[in-house]
C-alpha cells in the first residue's frame, strides 16, 4: 500500500482533498515520517525541517504536486 506524507506548502490541490484523493485510490496517508512512508510531497524539495531531514536519511522519495496529480490520472 502506497503511503504519503504532505507538507504544507501544496498550492496546486488543498492538502484535504490530496488525502482523500489518495484514499478514494486505496492509499494511505502518514502523519509522521517513518521507514515505511513512500513519498513525501512537497513544493520546496530543499527545506531543512527536521521532517525533511528524516525523510532524507530514511530515503524517502519527495515528488511536487504535479507528479503527484499525475500519480492518481
Amino acid at each position: 500500500m502506497i503511503k504519503f506524507y504532505f507538507s504544507k506548502d501544496l498550492k496546486q490541490i488543498d492538502r484535504d482533498e490530496a488525502k482523500k484523493r489518495v484514499l478514494e485510490s486505496g492509499g494511505t496517508i502518514r502523519e509522521d515520517i517513518s521507514k515505511d512512508l513512500w513519498y513525501l510531497v512537497t513544493n520546496n524539495p530543499n527545506a531543512s525541517t527536521e521532517n525533511f531531514k528524516k525523510a532524507r536519511s530514511l530515503g524517502v522519495t519527495f515528488i511536487d504536486e504535479l507528479d503527484f496529480l499525475k500519480m492518481l490520472d
